[in-house]
């Protein structure tokens, strides 16, 4: 099941080779490459894995986060690495 989400841009390094038959695969099925990689995802990953949902109002009471998902215990790569952990961090 499909939901509409907030799409954001993102860059990754990939083998030349694999890219090349990807986009060969995507324009002999008449879709865009994006359109290809995004659905091999959803296949890939399941949906359980989905980050808990957080209402973000202009200031986070720490308590009440750590309420709703837990302790919180995250290296400074894991938060620069993940926009969504820093934007529910506050850290954006």
């Amino acid at each position: 099941m499909q939901t509409t989400s907030r799409k954001i841009q993102t860059a990754f390094r990939i083998d030349e080779g694999l890219l090349r038959r990807a986009k060969l695969k995507a324009k002999r099925e008449g879709r865009s490459l994006n359109n290809m990689v995004e659905e091999a995802l959803e296949r890939m990953v399941p949906a359980e894995l989905e980050w808990p949902k957080v209402k973000i109002s202009e200031e986070i009471d720490p308590d009440v986060l750590a309420m709703r998902l837990g302790p919180l215990h995250f290296t400074e790569e894991e938060i620069a690495s993940d926009y969504r952990l820093a934007h529910t961090l506050g850290e954006v």
